[in-house]
């Protein structure tokens, strides 16, 4: 399975959104907390993939529909 930048730029946005969401809310539940990390170790693989492509943070934000 091939992602465009697009799709990337998209997944990086959600997860990311998703982890400042998490920090708003300071929850303590072991799921919220497990999301929380999951949301961690899937934007670091993103960042990594984005990286290998030459795609910044910057041109992320543009490319995305969020």
């Amino acid at each position: 399975m091939k992602l465009t930048n697009k799709e990337l730029a998209n997944l990086y946005m959600k997860y990311k959104k998703e982890k400042k969401l998490y920090k708003q809310k300071q929850r303590q539940s072991l799921y919220d907390l497990n999301h929380y990390f999951e949301c961690k170790k899937f934007l670091a693989l993103i960042k990594q993939e984005m990286h290998r492509r030459g795609l910044k943070k910057k041109d992320a934000k543009k490319l995305c529909n969020y």
